[in-house]
């Protein structure tokens, strides 16, 4: 059998993402000199391969999440990453786990979604089956990367000890019984069980953006900074965030911007809106941008 989109037959296919998140290839990614970290793409598959254009072929990437969705060309996009073997890891971003409960039958394909040309796709199995091997949390040297955030809560122990618990049930056979319920806005609490506990881990990874003093989550905002209402701040500028020493690279919120401070750098520069899509170059900070037509209206 061959998928219509490769060259080559399904078992190599297989073969190739299970490659990707083998423990020979993640070690090979650990001991590079340099990595790229690429901003959330959204589908814009054009835009991506302009911006690959200008990096090295033989450079470790790490998609920061929401590589899919909202855009043209989420199919296309995947299993072009996906193509890359072992040079690249996701982040699993909140589209990622949509995508994922879609397929398991907990959600629904909305609207504005661009994921159902994946769920309807001849290889989707396969696809799905990548994705939910991939990761809610990378180290590379100094550099943590997630797709929205820490929850202020966490400690980085705590919060890689998190992201294992939910990669492991992902990667599990009873990864669509897990999902089923993993919608909703729970705030984390360590006495949490069950789905509460799975949707809590999934928000403090996904879905952050402001909080206020104390710690806490707001999931309504979603401005840019400096029209937020006065209680509430970026997440990573709490006063009481446990993680405030280690730097975390993130994604996920296209109104912010690029952002390089000495312990976070945001890399969503709002591709699939009109911005640019960004690639970091690591450890230098060596930032590349690709200026991105309008694929979606906001205001849609």
């Amino acid at each position: 059998m061959q998928f219509w989109w490769l060259e080559y037959d399904a078992l190599k296919y297989i073969e190739t993402a299970r490659q990707t998140f083998s423990l020979t290839s993640f070690k090979t990614m650990q001991n590079a000199q340099n990595v790229t970290v690429i901003g959330d793409v959204h589908g814009c598959l054009p835009t991506l391969e302009a911006l690959l254009s200008q990096i090295p072929e033989d450079m470790p990437l790490i998609f920061i999440g929401d590589l899919i969705n909202r855009g043209p060309n989420s199919l296309k996009t995947l299993r072009r990453v996906i193509e890359m073997g072992s040079r690249a890891r996701l982040i699993l971003g909140n589209h990622e786990m949509h995508l994922l409960a879609s397929a398991a039958g907990a959600g629904k394909v909305n609207r504005r979604d661009t994921i159902e040309e994946i769920l309807s796709a001849p290889d989707a199995d396969d696809l799905i089956d990548w994705v939910r091997h991939q990761y809610l949390l990378l180290q590379w040297k100094e550099f943590t990367f997630v797709h929205a955030a820490l929850d202020p809560a966490w400690s980085l122990k705590e919060a890689v000890k998190l992201a294992n618990e939910v990669q492991s049930e992902l990667r599990s056979k009873q990864w669509k019984n897990y999902l089923k319920e993993m919608y909703g806005k729970d705030l984390w609490e360590k006495s949490l069980t069950g789905s509460a506990r799975m949707r809590a881990i999934l928000n403090g990874f996904t879905r952050i953006r402001f909080v206020d003093k104390k710690g806490v989550p707001d999931y309504k905002v979603k401005d840019a900074p400096g029209i937020n209402p006065p209680h509430l701040m970026p997440w990573f500028k709490c006063p009481v965030r446990k993680c405030s020493n280690d730097t975390i690279v993130f994604g996920h919120w296209s109104t912010l911007g690029f952002v390089n401070l000495p312990h976070a750098i945001a890399v969503d520069t709002g591709c699939v809106w009109g911005g640019a899509l960004s690639a970091l170059v690591l450890p230098e900070r060596r930032l590349i941008q690709v200026k991105a037509p309008q694929y979606c209206d906001p205001f849609a």
